[in-house]
């Protein structure tokens, strides 16, 4: 699953890379020279190795993983360029059928960096961006948040706008494409967020032409010129830099609210929530939104679920290594909020944020509102592989607290919402407002 991911930004958190060409051709490459073959097909070994050496679960890397990498082998050893030898390690990782496993390749660092005055660089492939995010609803590209301060918010660029193409390059094949390449997985919702967003990237300064459908299907069309992402930057483990982004104004007045980018830089996020809770000592109820929020740090689950418990040796769930098991066990804060707790999520929901909602739902704390999540939710790391590539794996597996996987399965969802074009044009927010409703009906 994830080994099929598009390079989504820097912002997406634990899921990078991993699918070439969604978005853009790029010019077949030369013919690799012995010594990157030579890296390539060690890099090809080692993932064999650290997987089969490493996976929570030596019955999914026995006998078949082993027949699976001599098959694989000469495809590597004969190999005409580095992507072709690369595809080959793709295709073995993607035999184990799990999320949290691939390569990202070294050039996608390249591209994140920003490298003034390169014009090599291409749009789609760079980390600027006109702050405006999609989602794929009914066949259409349809923007769903407008980055505050963004160029797309200075344009005036609005919630339900349809986009139909960028620079000239029409959006209605790519989402054709991508849904007939993920109609049967249920990640595909994610999977198609992450290509649509990574569509969105240009080089730092340049000018990109976005064509919309308005209200009414008024053709619009609007230049902006891309900026850096915003938020925080942050570097974790060989991750390339993310931006961590926190809005924690409150959409209505009595109700509490957190949104963030990803599940990274524990010290500001566990600040901004602490601000969050001492600001809602009077709150009929919380709202945590996690739409978009692909994960990240699993431990951080836990000190997040501390501000919203009263009760000591609560657990979220337990991960499971091939050696150990570890509880993922709340701690109450001195001064949590205890009132009705709401969790929005999306397709985009995945990992931490599966862990963190579907444990808060699974010890009683928590309501669930809006749309089913992909169910990526294993723990992972990424480590640099001789070629320069990176390999991220899964070296753990998470059952919930009501002993339950969230592999494959996703969080189940208390109320689900389904968010139209039609409610953003009108300025609505269904999943928000059905979350409200909740709160305000818990009121005694």
């Amino acid at each position: 699953m994830i080994a099929r991911l598009l390079l989504a930004t820097s912002r997406t958190g634990i899921f990078f890379a991993l699918l070439a060409g969604a978005c853009a051709t790029k010019p077949q490459p030369p013919s690799m020279s012995e010594r990157t073959r030579a890296a390539q097909l060690a890099s090809f070994d080692e993932t064999y190795t650290k997987i089969k050496d490493r996976h929570f679960d030596p019955e999914k890397v026995g006998p078949q993983w082993d027949a699976k990498h001599a098959e694989l082998r000469p495809k590597v050893e004969n190999a005409r360029t580095a992507d072709e030898a690369r595809s080959a390690t793709k295709e073995l990782i993607a035999s184990l059928g799990q999320s949290h496993f691939g390569i990202i390749a070294a050039d996608a660092y390249e591209d994140i960096a920003e490298k003034p005055g390169d014009e090599s660089q291409s749009q789609a492939d760079s980390g600027a961006e006109p702050g405006f995010e999609l989602r794929a609803i009914n066949g259409q590209a349809v923007v769903t948040r407008i980055v505050p301060d963004s160029p797309a918010s200075k344009a005036g660029v609005q919630r339900g706008w349809a986009l139909t193409a960028v620079n000239g390059k029409p959006v209605a094949p790519i989402l054709s494409k991508l849904k007939k390449a993920h109609a049967d997985s249920r990640d595909s919702g994610l999977m198609m967020a992450i290509a649509l967003r990574g569509l969105l990237h240009g080089p730092d300064g340049a000018e990109a032409h976005y064509e919309f459908l308005g209200a009414d299907d008024r053709p619009i069309s609007v230049r902006l010129n891309l900026e850096p992402p915003q938020g925080t930057p942050v570097r974790f483990g060989n991750l390339p830099t993310m931006y961590i982004e926190v809005d924690r104004r409150p959409p209505v007045p009595g109700i509490g609210y957190m949104w963030f980018s990803a599940w990274f830089d524990p010290p500001k996020l566990i600040t901004e929530l602490q601000a969050a809770i001492k600001d809602c000592k009077s709150c009929e109820g919380f709202v945590l939104d996690l739409r978009g929020n692909v994960g990240g740090i699993g431990a951080l689950a836990m000190g997040f679920g501390g501000w919203f418990v009263d009760k000591p040796d609560q657990k979220l769930g337990t991960l499971i290594t091939r050696d150990t098991r570890l509880n993922f066990v709340l701690n109450p804060r001195s001064a949590p909020f205890t009132g009705p707790l709401a969790i929005l999520v999306d397709e985009m929901s995945a990992s931490t944020s599966e862990i963190f909602a579907g444990g808060m739902q699974d010890i009683g704390r928590a309501r669930v509102f809006g749309s089913p999540t992909p169910g990526a939710a294993l723990p992972s790391t990424v480590e640099v592989l001789p070629s320069g590539d990176r390999l991220q794996f899964a070296f753990a597996n998470y059952i919930s607290a009501k002993g339950e996987p969230l592999e494959a399965r996703g969080v189940h969802i208390d109320e689900p919402v389904a968010v139209t074009r039609d409610a953003l044009l009108a300025g609505r927010d269904p999943v928000l407002d059905a979350a409200v409703a909740w709160i305000r009906s818990q009121k005694k």
